[in-house]
């Protein structure tokens, strides 16, 4: 049952193209509108009206939302809301929307990297939401979300190799002549001998490596992590009225080119 509602939250990403179109924004540059930690409901913008409101109600439903939905994972709040950098209870709040398909996030990921080391964690806070055309993009932010938690201090390195993998690679096939979308892990590859980016990374990027034994059950939980934080990373986007990708969410404010230098200085 818990894997159909899963499948059931992906469903619904993948067939809402529409988030990415400028919209109707409802927030009031309000910070911390998705920390799952503030025990405070978090902005839903599926929300029943009308006629469907009414039979909800007269049947004592209510309606859904991805906090309720993914209750039953172990790590949900961190999986909704991870922070790469800081805690949840951190002053400052920065949201990175990043596009992995997008080589913009790189210099934008960069400028996050550079503002933190200026920036003391109980100052502010970085928060990861992966949004992409690519599919495979999500278990490389899932992946992450792990890192974030199991790997500390090590997540933040390692979306700045995945990022610069993932456009190597792209580069690559097209030194070759070659275009191919990332839809699946063999799809992120050079060679058909390479490793797919996820099990590279166990290995390469994190200290202590992951055991062979426990990586395919970690590459599925990275899948499923990325899903979760996909939906939400759809909601904020709205929220904000994000109207491209990779952008920063500065306390509730959008941002869609930054440096290190000028980012340390909002968190200050």
């Amino acid at each position: 049952m818990k894997s159909i509602v899963l499948r059931a939250a992906c469903g619904i990403l993948f067939g809402v193209s529409l988030l990415l179109q400028p919209s109707h924004a409802f927030a009031d540059n309000t910070p911390n509108a998705f920390n799952s930690y503030t025990g405070k409901p978090m902005p839903v913008s599926r929300v029943p009206k009308g006629d469907e409101a009414r039979i909800l109600s007269d049947l004592g439903g209510k309606p859904r939302s991805i906090a309720t939905d993914t209750a039953y994972r172990a790590n949900s709040k961190q999986e909704l809301y991870p922070c790469l950098f800081g805690t949840p209870q951190s002053a400052h709040e920065v949201l990175a929307v990043i596009d992995f398909a997008r080589p913009e996030s790189k210099s934008l990921w960069a400028a996050v990297c550079g503002a933190v080391k200026k920036v003391s964690p109980a100052k502010a806070k970085v928060v990861l939401f992966g949004k992409s055309d690519e599919a495979y993009s999500i278990d490389l932010t899932g992946l992450a979300i792990w890192a974030a938690r199991e790997r500390s201090g090590q997540s933040m390195d390692y979306l700045t190799w995945a990022l610069n993998r993932w456009h190597e690679i792209k580069d690559g096939l097209k030194k070759r002549g070659e275009k191919r979308i990332f839809r699946h892990e063999y799809d992120a590859v050079l060679d058909k001998k390479d490793f797919p980016m996820v099990f590279t990374a166990m290995t390469k990027c994190f200290r202590p490596a992951v055991s062979e034994k426990d990586q395919s059950t970690l590459a599925k939980y990275a899948y499923e992590a990325g899903n979760v934080n996909l939906f939400q990373a759809t909601e904020v986007i709205k929220y904000y009225d994000v109207e491209k990708l990779p952008a920063l969410v500065v306390d509730g404010k959008v941002y869609y080119e930054m440096t290190a230098d000028k980012l340390a200085s909002l968190l200050q």
